[in-house]
C-alpha cells in the first residue's frame, strides 16, 4: 500500500515475469511471445515460462545492428527517451481522417524524414507498403486510446535516422481491430531497428497504461506543448517508474 491507502502498481519489468506482463511490456500478443520464446530469455519454472525484465531488455539491445551506435544511454525499456525522435513538424493535431490506412499514408507523405534513396516519392511508398504490410497482418491498435503503426521490416526501410511521428484525428479511427479499439492517437514508430522500435513500444505503453499521457496529448493545444511534455519526460525518465 502507498502513503494515501491505495494499492500500488507491480511494474511488470522488475522481477519475474510470465507470458501475459511480457506481451504487455513488448506490446506484442502473446501468440507472439510464445512463437519467439525460444529466441527470448526464457526459462521453465513449473512448467511455465518466466522471464525477468532486466534480461529482455539486454536481449533487445543485443539485436540492434554491431556498428550501430545506441541513441542515448538506456537501462529498461520503460526508461527509453522519445524526445530526440520527435519534432514539431512530425506531430499532426485533430487530422479529419477517419480510416488508417488514408491517415497513416498523408502522415507519411508529410512527415520530415531522412531519406536514403531517392525520388524521395519512391523511399516513401516503400516505407509506407511495409507499414501497411505489417498493419495486414495484426492491427496495431494495441490499446483502446493509441495505435502503433510501423514497418514489417524496418532494418530494409530507406531511412537514414531514426523517427517518431505522432498523429491526433479529431475523431476515432478505424484500424479494424478485433476488439473494436478506435483511438485517436497514432505513433508511427519509424526505427531502422527492430530493437529501437520495441523499445520505444514498451515506454509509449507504460507512459500510456501508467502514467496517463494520452489525455495530455488528447488536450495539448499545440504541437509545441506536445513537445515540452515530451522533454520533460527525458530530463527525468526515472520519475516515471
Amino acid at each position: 500500500m502507498d502513503m494515501n491507502g491505495q494499492k500500488e502498481k507491480k511494474d511488470p519489468s522488475i522481477g519475474m515475469m510470465t507470458v501475459s506482463d511480457v506481451a504487455r511490456y513488448l506490446s506484442l500478443s502473446e501468440k507472439t511471445i510464445y512463437r519467439m520464446v525460444h529466441e527470448l530469455p526464457a526459462m521453465r519454472v513449473g512448467g511455465r515460462w518466466r522471464f525477468r525484465g532486466r534480461d529482455l531488455d539486454a536481449w533487445l539491445l543485443r539485436r540492434r545492428a554491431e556498428n550501430e551506435a545506441l541513441p542515448e544511454p538506456v537501462s529498461t525499456g520503460v526508461e527509453m527517451r522519445l524526445f530526440p525522435y520527435l519534432e514539431k513538424a512530425n506531430i499532426f493535431l485533430d487530422v479529419p481522417e477517419t480510416r488508417a490506412e488514408p491517415l497513416i499514408a498523408q502522415a507519411i507523405r508529410k512527415a520530415r524524414l531522412e531519406l536514403t534513396e531517392s525520388p524521395a516519392e519512391a523511399a516513401r511508398d516503400r516505407i509506407l507498403a511495409s507499414i501497411l504490410e505489417r498493419e495486414a497482418l495484426c492491427s496495431t491498435a494495441l490499446d483502446p486510446a493509441v495505435a502503433f503503426p510501423h514497418p514489417r521490416e524496418p532494418e530494409k526501410c530507406p531511412l537514414g535516422s531514426d523517427r517518431l511521428i505522432l498523429v491526433r484525428a479529431a475523431q476515432p479511427v478505424d484500424f479494424q481491430e478485433v476488439h473494436g479499439y478506435r483511438p485517436r492517437l497514432v505513433f508511427i514508430l519509424l526505427a531502422r531497428s527492430a530493437a529501437v522500435h520495441l523499445l520505444w513500444e514498451a515506454r509509449l505503453s507504460h507512459l500510456i497504461q501508467r502514467e496517463g499521457l494520452a489525455e495530455s496529448l488528447l488536450e495539448a493545444q499545440s504541437p509545441e506543448e506536445i513537445l515540452r511534455l515530451f522533454e520533460r519526460l527525458k530530463e527525468s525518465p526515472a520519475a516515471t517508474n
